[in-house]
């Protein structure tokens, strides 16, 4: 392999791993995909971590909790308290271009926390959730999916023991 070739693979491969292993076109495919999976996983400074199953739930929630903590903090806010839509003294909803600064940054925020969990969560276990308008609802029903996935587990575990 060429000089370039070689320098190509070792810069590509030192963006995606923390080892000192030079690429090689031979080992690059297997490298990035593992990269690729670990940045899953574990997320990075610009990305949380996944949820591959919901079988994972108790530990991507622990990481998922910690990142958002640390990177997205007012979005974390609206996920614990939850986010409520600004209203006027008539308690009517009050349009976007009506917002405080204060509404602006919380409505930010719940945005931020809601594209948050899309881009955490597999598409297939979010596809099959119910709920609401707000990043709350979200993080109630992925708790509830992943309660359901106990109570089928225990129940079929009690009925092959039935069987026995």
């Amino acid at each position: 392999m060429s000089d370039f070739g070689e320098e190509f693979y070792n810069t590509f491969y030192n963006a995606f791993t923390l080892e000192d292993t030079p690429i090689t076109p031979k080992n690059a495919t297997k490298v990035i995909s593992e990269s690729l999976s670990y940045d899953n996983v574990y997320g990075n400074h610009q990305r949380p971590p996944k949820l591959m199953n919901i079988e994972d739930y108790h530990w991507w929630y622990e990481r998922f909790e910690n990142w958002v903590q640390a990177y997205a903090y007012d979005s974390w806010i609206c996920l614990t308290l939850g986010y409520v839509k600004p209203r006027n003294e008539r308690r009517e909803l009050i349009t976007l271009k009506d917002f405080t600064a204060d509404d602006k940054r919380e409505h930010s925020a719940e945005l931020r926390m809601k594209t948050l969990l899309q881009q955490s969560i597999r598409e297939d276990i979010f596809s099959l959730l119910q709920y609401g308008e707000t990043s709350k609802s979200i993080w109630e029903a992925l708790k509830l999916k992943d309660e359901g996935g106990k109570d089928i587990k225990k129940n079929k575990i009690s009925l092959l023991k039935k069987r026995v």
